[in-house]
């Protein structure tokens, strides 16, 4: 065996050990910063994706004091907390919910195509049983730092319908807009403070130098993760907390955002 083909098999290895054992359990903290006077001072975190296993008790539990230790006034979570296609390959959605609600803010919630291929309504009903108010094309209206804020959910792209009208009546701003899929983003002609989506994974896989393989968006790496600005609204699109199809990430550590609202002028281009 050659030197040259000893380093490259000590290479994929190498790759294979991190994208399987390292990257997956890891976790950051994304901050953004976005300018709207209304929202000023207010602290949002946001996470999705979290594809929880059956055991995966420590992993949701390091996501929650996470998340707390960010502060946060309110929080949002984008979907997908099934595992796969059947409530047998997920966590107990009873003991997720409940730990999930020892986060210390107000939490709102939409389901993803996972949740919706497994038992959309059980999960739902069940966050909503601990104190996580999910919404399905509809809105709640709820006040944050003597602010009124409404907040607007929107259904999965992929296995649901979602009426984007529906959900915006009766609405004002400051108004955040939540959404499993990011593919709804030139659709919504209203404007909005914020948009958050999740669903893409950052595109889960990413070899040094290159985009991602593969974005579960028909506009493909450009809606892998990130602040989108293509309109009068901005999006933010999580990488997401889990993994799907295969338990692997490379270059894509799964994330937690934290969103602080600051007048305008205060972000430096």
């Amino acid at each position: 065996m050659t030197k040259q083909m000893m380093v490259l098999i000590a290479i994929i290895l190498y790759v294979l050990f991190r994208s399987v054992f390292i990257e997956p359990n890891s976790l950051e903290v994304t901050n953004y910063e976005i300018e709207d006077n209304l929202l000023q001072g207010v602290r949002v975190v946001f996470f999705s994706d979290l594809h929880l296993k059956k055991h995966d008790y420590k992993r949701l539990d390091k996501i929650v004091m996470t998340v707390n230790k960010q502060n946060p006034d309110i929080v949002f979570i984008g979907g997908d907390f099934a595992n796969g296609h059947s409530m047998k390959n997920m966590m107990d959605i009873n003991i997720a919910a409940q730990k999930l609600n020892l986060i210390n803010a107000p939490q709102y919630a939409v389901l993803g195509n996972h949740d919706w291929w497994s038992n959309g309504k059980e999960i739902s009903s069940v966050l909503k049983q601990n104190g996580i108010k999910v919404l399905s094309n509809s809105a709640a209206r709820t006040i944050v730092k003597r602010r009124y804020l409404d907040i607007v959910g929107l259904e999965d792209l992929t296995t649901r319908q979602p009426n984007i009208e529906r959900a915006l009546m009766g609405t004002r701003k400051p108004r955040i807009v939540l959404t499993h899929n990011p593919d709804v983003y030139y659709d919504i002609m209203e404007e909005v403070s914020l948009i958050l989506a999740g669903h893409t994974h950052g595109g889960q896989f990413i070899l040094p130098f290159t985009p991602p393989l593969f974005v579960p968006s028909k506009f493909g790496s450009e809606f892998a993760s990130g602040l989108i600005s293509n309109t009068h609204n901005k999006m933010i699109i999580t990488r997401g907390l889990g993994t799907s199809v295969l338990p692997v990430r490379l270059n894509c550590k799964p994330e937690i955002v934290v969103i602080d609202f600051v007048k305008k002028g205060a972000v430096k281009k």
